[in-house]
């Protein structure tokens, strides 16, 4: 209960008993009043002067008598009245006022109709003396009471009514600054930070708003520090401290976790021999100048989304550039030696740069990719003029073009052969987060996933339409089917950066106010590092609809965590490459430091591709709150099972 409701409460009660109190003092007062009055009435009856009644005989005086005290008395005030002389030889008299039935309930009579009074007098008449017994009237007197009682109890509503709204909208002005100070309150709880409230009259609250704002500046703080920690630490045991770049460590765990997805992609191995010949021949200084400037050149030439780029040995660089075309790949290796070149004409050394080639095959392993960039730098050493080559056996799938895979999944959208599974988040309390959709092509006899063809839709911009047809469909089912746990669809990057696709959204999702709540969109970290401004109008319209969304692929990305603290995700989903080697203390320091960062601000943070139990064990330790993978997968459905059976 809050503190208004209880102040409310104690005043609401404390002028309901004085409202009560004040009847019950009224009610009393008039019940005394009327009976006084009545039986006042009776004795200034009895107490007038009978002497000039007439005398000369006795039923003649009788009569008198009786018409003397029905005048002198109202019929509400007495029920009978009664003469009997003293002698028993002569006529008695009786008088009783017509009696109907009491206006006031029966249990109201039991309680307080026991109200009797009568008075005797005796009076001398011609021959004898009569003796006169007046009753009051006890139904009138039972019905003017509860004639009161329904007055005092209308008034007494009247009252308390008005008391009631007058505390009410009194106690809600005084607690309004108060209230202010609670959504800061909780503002500070939800968001690890808030907009401090206007300064009020009151000494206590502002003492009150100091300590929250001062709570906020420190929690704000901390987060910085926290996350420039979380950053420095990740630097530290993944980042080459000379050019910046992603070491070997970084490269291969990108290249391993790139591999586990089964997806299209090429590589390309940089051999910078030229980094020899100034370290042998200049001096340090300018050996490490120029691997910056060898760095530089290959951010700024590669521009391909989801790249990794790593040095990953002293004079050889990698990048690994997913979802790219053959085509694609060999335009993109001459951009780089024609950046790269200029860079070695100060020290005139034949074959500074050579470059070598491989598109990934799907039975291929990380070392076999090396070992055939390896054989494709020997390749290229072999042709100065053009020191580029690329190694043999690439798969004829991979040679698809862009335009065969966008009409793939056109085809695919027109004919219904786009299938979804899902798959189960779960949290430490054993609740289902969401399911997360996985899309993927049927065609004849091959299986093909989003992975492959993703990328193609990316470079052509065509993303949206494929998203707006898979997010369609998971409307439809969450409809069709109430019990099914939200649903968590992967947009691609081309449909966050497309105005018209956010245009879309903001059409379909008012129809749907409670498929909202159980919506979950996934955006890439690279949405958030780069094309801020539509990401950023994305996910304003998001929280709009009360729609959730979380960041894929967290940390994969040198930039600082600050982010978080600007976009206010629901959760995170790690990369894969800090979680799938829990046994080196660095990765495991890592994901331990970014995760914390993200639980700081209340962030959930999820690791993917959980497939062992002991996997899931060490993940548990390490400030990760839920979990996603075949052993995940397996234990829902196991558990769903046995919920069916018992039913």
């Amino acid at each position: 209960m809050t503190l208004f409701k209880n102040l409310f409460r104690i005043t609401i009660i404390t002028g309901l008993s004085l409202v009560i109190l004040m009847s019950v003092t009224r009610f009393l007062a008039l019940q005394n009043g009327t009976k006084h009055a009545q039986q006042q009435h009776i004795k200034h009856a009895l107490s007038q002067d009978f002497s000039l009644l007439p005398r000369q005989h006795y039923d003649t005086s009788l009569v008198a008598l009786s018409a003397f005290l029905t005048m002198q008395l109202h019929p509400y005030d007495y029920q009978t009245i009664v003469i009997a002389p003293t002698n028993t030889q002569q006529q008695s008299l009786t008088i009783s006022t017509s009696q109907t039935k009491s206006t006031a309930p029966a249990w109201f009579i039991a309680i307080f109709g026991d109200d009797s009074y009568s008075q005797t007098h005796s009076i001398n008449l011609a021959t004898d003396t009569v003796v006169v017994t007046i009753s009051n009237n006890e139904k009138w007197l039972s019905d003017k009471l509860w004639l009161y009682t329904k007055q005092l109890f209308i008034e007494a509503s009247a009252i308390f009514t008005g008391y009631t709204l007058v505390i009410f909208f009194l106690l809600r002005l005084a607690f309004a600054p108060f209230q202010r100070l609670v959504v800061h309150a909780q503002q500070l709880e939800k968001n690890h930070q808030a907009n401090p409230p206007s300064r009020t009259r009151y000494q206590d609250l502002n003492q009150l708003h100091a300590s929250y704002s001062s709570l906020a500046h420190q929690l704000e703080s901390h987060f910085r520090i926290q996350a420039k920690e979380a950053a420095h630490l990740r630097e530290k045991a993944y980042r080459d401290p000379i050019s910046q770049l992603g070491n070997r460590e970084y490269f291969l765990n990108q290249l391993d976790a790139w591999l586990t997805k089964e997806e299209q992609g090429g590589l390309i191995l940089i051999q910078a021999r030229v980094i020899n010949h100034s370290y042998r021949y200049k001096n340090y200084q300018q050996g490490d100048h120029l691997i910056r400037e060898i760095a530089q050149a290959l951010n700024q030439t590669i521009t391909h989304s989801n790249s990794t780029l790593g040095r990953i040995s002293k004079t050889e660089f990698a990048v690994l550039l997913p979802q790219i075309q053959q085509e694609k790949l060999h335009a993109l290796a001459e951009r780089i030696l024609g950046a790269l070149m200029p860079l070695t004409k100060p020290f005139n050394t034949p074959l500074g740069i050579t470059i070598g080639l491989a598109i990934s095959e799907n039975t291929a392993s990380a070392s076999q990719l090396l070992a055939q960039l390896d054989n494709a730098v020997i390749a290229a050493a072999q042709s100065p003029a053009k020191p580029i080559a690329q190694s043999e056996g690439e798969g004829s799938i991979h040679n698809k073009g862009k335009q065969y895979w966008k009409e793939l999944v056109l085809s695919a959208i027109r004919n219904q052969q786009i299938h979804f599974h899902y798959q189960p988040v779960l949290m430490q309390n054993n609740q289902v987060y969401h399911q997360e959709v996985f899309s993927t092509i049927q065609r004849h006899d091959d299986l093909i996933t989003a992975n492959q063809f993703v990328g193609a839709l990316d470079e052509l911009s065509q993303g949206a339409q494929f998203d707006k047809h898979v997010i369609t469909a998971c409307v439809k089912q969450l409809q069709a089917d109430r019990q099914l746990p939200p649903l968590a669809i992967n947009l691609t990057r081309s449909s966050v950066q497309d105005p018209a696709f956010h245009r879309w959204l903001h059409e379909l999702l008012p129809y749907h106010p409670l498929i909202c709540k159980r919506l979950f969109f996934e955006i890439q970290e690279g949405c958030f590092i780069e094309g801020t401004d539509m990401t950023q109008l994305l996910c304003q319209l998001l929280k709009r609809f009360d729609v959730r969304f979380g960041i894929d692929n967290f940390g994969r990305h040198f930039k600082s965590l600050e982010y978080l603290n600007d976009f206010k995700p629901a959760y995170v989903k790690i990369d894969f490459a800090f979680t799938m080697q829990l046994n080196n203390p660095a990765q495991s320091a890592v994901l331990t430091s970014i995760s914390r960062t993200a639980h700081s601000l209340g962030i959930e943070t999820i690791a993917t591709r959980v497939e062992t139990e002991t996997q899931l064990e060490r993940l548990s330790e390490l400030f990760v709150s839920g979990f996603q993978g075949f052993i995940i997968e397996r234990q829902v459905t196991r558990a769903k099972n046995l919920a069916q059976h018992h039913d």
